[in-house]
Order: C-alpha cells, then structure tokens, then sequence
C-alpha cells in the first residue's frame, strides 16, 4: 500500500520564513527572455532533504456552476539541494550578507514566451464559434503568454506568474513547505504589419445600432451671408419656424437643410505609451439646392475611450452532463483616454481626412492598460469608442464615430528566447518610423495575412513580420 502523501503548507513569502525568495534587483515586471534570478535564504537548522524552486504561470477562471478552474501555462523547475544525508550540508553554502543566520543558495530562469502545457483534459476546450486558424480561445500550447492580470472582483478571471520554492524536511511531523512570490510579466509585442499603426480607410467603420453617423442639420443660418441680409424682426420670425410656432404655407420649404456622414477610423494596432492616430472622415451627402457649397463645421467637444472586455469561455466537464455546454462571460471595463472642450470661438475646424492628433494629444497611457491577449479559456479583447460633439451654424450635434475592434501591444519586440541560462536575449523599442520606410507600396497584405501563424489574433489586427527589419534600439527592462 503506497504511503499517504504528505501535507503541503502554502505560506506566504517572508523573511522571517525558514525559506525566503530574495530577488535582489527585481524590475517592476519582466518579458519573455529576461534573466530572472536570485537566491532561497534557508534556515541551516530546518534540516531539508530537498530543495527546489519553480517558475509557473496559471490563469484562474470561474465555470457556470461558480466553481474555480485553474489552467496551468507552463512549469519550470530546478533543484537548488538535495541533501545526501541528515540534511546538515547546508552548512558549507555561503551565509546571507543581508540575513546571516540564513544560507543562500542561487536560482536563475530564463522567463518564456509561450505556453507549453496543454489545458485540463477533463473539458473540451475547443469553443464552438472559433473560425479557422484563428481561434477566439487556445486549446493547445504555443501561443504567447498573457500579461499578468486582475479583475475588479473575487471572482474575476486572473492570470498570475509565481516563484515557488518548496522544501522536503528531516523533522519530525513536518509538512511539505511551499513558498510564493508573486511576479508581473509583460509580454513583447507580436509581429504585425507596420501598415497597421495607421488608419485604413478601405476597412470602413461599424457601429452600434442605437448610433448614426448620418447628421441632419435645418436652419435658415445656412443661408451665405444670413447675418448682413437679415434684420432683427426676420430673425425673431426665424426662430419661432424653428421652434414650430409660426407656420406659413412655404415655411418649411425655405428653410435650407444639410445631411452629412461623420465617423472615425483609428489604426488596428495601438502601442501601449504612444499616441492613437484617427483620422476623421466627413460625407456631405445632400443639401437644399439653395446652397452651393457644404456648411462649415467645427469640433466642440471630443471624448476617446478604451473598451475593455474580458471575455472567460469554459465548456462543461466531459464526464458531467451528457453532451458539452459552452459557458461564455464577458466583464468590461472603460478606461477614459481623452477628454476635452473646444470653447473658443466656434471651436476648431471640423473636415474630411482631419487628423485627431493635430487637435487632441491623446495617448495610450494608462495604469489599468493590458496588452491584447488570447489563452485557455480567456481572451482580452480591446475596443476604442470616440464620441464627437460639433456645431454646425447654430445647430449642435453629437454622437458615437467610432467602436473599432482595436489590437493593444506593448511597445517593445523579442528576438528569439532561448532556453540557456545567461544567453538571454536583448530586447528592444519598436523603431515604428524605420520598419514603415521598408514597406513596398505594393504589399500584398492579403497574402500576409495567409501566413500567419494559428496562435496570432484575428487576421484584421495581425500580419506576419517583414523581413530583414532594421534592429530598433534597445528596451532596458
């Protein structure tokens, strides 16, 4: 009869601990490649049989019946001691400068790029809306780790990455000890096309059902030069037609209308820390015959905001009902990334091909900003809303120009990571400028696009890398 596995004690990591996790110059997060090292400083006097410490990452998740499922992404782990007798050789090591009645004994990872565990095999993790070679949701290794995340509540899905040092002992009645430091991961940004950081207007733009992009303006302050030909008493008159208190037999008919389309188009691909081009597209679709040309518009107010949504997919238990359920969830969040008032005179110009950015400095700069992502059962998907609020004449009008489906990276790249500790590679900062110089004009994105690999995002947001790209300069984590 096999003996009973011992108990494990999970405790939290401190320095009064008979095992401490000492990550001596611990940037604020780290990327695939980076060197993670340090030392276990271990109490000589707890008698170890074996000692060994892991790098891991897991993302947590709730299904429909509100119990937690836990998917592992990788697992790395080394042996750092194994004693080969009562567990007192712990002696020899070197004493810790900090702590001197502990030993330090070194550790040293290389933090990777992608997942290399499969998902739990009690579900089928295939969901049932994905399109071809570009799954909504994983279902087996090789895509890019996501960014360590939080949700707002208890039961929010969470993606964490974790040192874990875990010590066997000699005395009597001890448990299996697991010591856990939490660590911030930040992927490198995935290869696109440069064509992507900017608008393309051949895409087109959708939104809501409850939004427009067609505007109607009426007014007789349409008419060239209304101010000079109008008195005090016809203007009088003119504001009671328009409030619908004066009517007359040709009333309506004189007053001279417009109808124009406005919407937005941001680029596919934002770069965390940088600015987000729009470009504004205005259709002078009809107007009364009266007036030959369009009416001047001006930009009063504009409002930008990043739509984030959290999307959790976790399929019933194979062994559970009969036939799989799909239990799909979605938590959102809204980020507010610009917001400001245009009061001076009639505000500023509001034209066909207008660039955002010569008006409003706005900027993915945010704490709560996560990089896109998809993994086992969970996805963050990004969405940018622009809400515009304008005049025309003396009429105002406002509304939503832009839901885009937007993809969100970070703003550095990773050349390849290899597994040997201290050959890590040297990440660097996306030289957008010199990789769009290398672009023909005449690249078939289509043909780009059917290249992809299958772990990639939606082709409308991927494109596969350009070859033999300029090395931008250096990040320094």
């Amino acid at each position: 009869m096999a003996p009973p596995a011992p108990s494990v004690s999970i405790r939290a990591n401190r320095k009064d601990g008979p095992v401490y996790i000492e990550l001596p110059s611990s940037p604020s997060f780290f990327t695939a490649g980076d060197l993670i090292q340090g030392n276990l400083l271990v109490t000589p006097t707890s008698r170890p049989i074996r000692i060994s410490v892991s790098l891991l990452g897991s993302c947590t998740l709730q299904d429909g019946n509100a119990r937690t499922v836990r998917i592992s992404l990788f697992h790395q782990s080394q042996a750092v001691f194994v004693s080969s007798g009562d567990g007192h050789e712990l002696h020899v090591f070197p004493k810790s400068t900090c702590l001197p009645a502990r030993v330090e004994l070194p550790f040293s990872f290389v933090a990777p790029q992608h997942a290399t565990l499969p998902p739990p095999a009690d579900r089928n993790w295939f969901y049932s809306k994905d399109s071809y070679n570009h799954p909504r949701f994983q279902h087996s290794p090789g895509f890019p780790l996501p960014a360590s995340c939080t949700g707002n509540t208890h039961s929010s899905p969470r993606v964490t990455y974790h040192l874990e040092a875990c010590m066997e002992s000699h005395s009597p009645g001890s448990q299996l000890l697991k010591i856990r430091e939490e660590i911030k991961y930040m992927p490198p940004a995935p290869q696109y096309h440069p064509a992507l950081l900017y608008p393309d207007l051949n895409f087109g733009t959708r939104l809501p059902k409850h939004c427009s992009r067609e505007k109607f303006i009426r007014s007789r302050r349409l008419f060239p030069n209304y101010d000079e030909h109008n008195g005090k008493l016809g203007k009088i008159k003119d504001k009671l037609v328009d409030k619908e208190l004066l009517f007359g037999l040709q009333s309506f008919a004189e007053v001279p209308y417009v109808k124009f389309n406005l919407f937005a188009t941001p680029a596919s691909v934002l770069v965390i820390g940088e600015r987000v081009p729009v470009v504004i597209t205005v259709q002078h679709l009809k107007r009364s015959e009266s007036l030959a040309h369009p009416p001047e518009l001006f930009l009063r107010r504009i409002k930008v905001q990043l739509i984030s949504a959290y999307n959790t997919f976790v399929p019933s238990e194979i062994a559970g009902r009969r036939g799989s359920q799909e239990h799909l969830h979605t938590e959102r969040d809204t980020i507010m990334l610009y917001d400001k008032k245009y009061e001076k005179g009639n505000g500023e110009p509001l034209f066909d091909g207008m660039n955002l950015l010569d008006v409003a400095d706005v900027k993915l700069i945010h704490d709560k900003i996560i990089p896109s992502f998809t993994s086992y059962g969970l996805n963050l998907e990004h969405e940018l809303q622009i809400e515009v609020y304008g005049r025309c004449v003396d009429r105002e009008f406002q509304g939503i120009v832009c839901t885009q489906p937007v993809q969100i990276v970070t703003d550095w790249q990773a050349r390849t990571v290899t597994e040997e500790v201290g050959s890590w590679p040297v990440y660097h900062e996306l030289d957008h400028t010199a990789h769009t110089c290398e672009m023909e004009a005449d690249t078939d994105l289509q043909e780009l696009d059917d290249m992809a690999p299958p772990y990639q995002l939606d082709s409308r947001h991927m494109a596969p890398p350009i070859a033999n790209s300029v090395p931008p300069p250096e990040y320094d984590a």
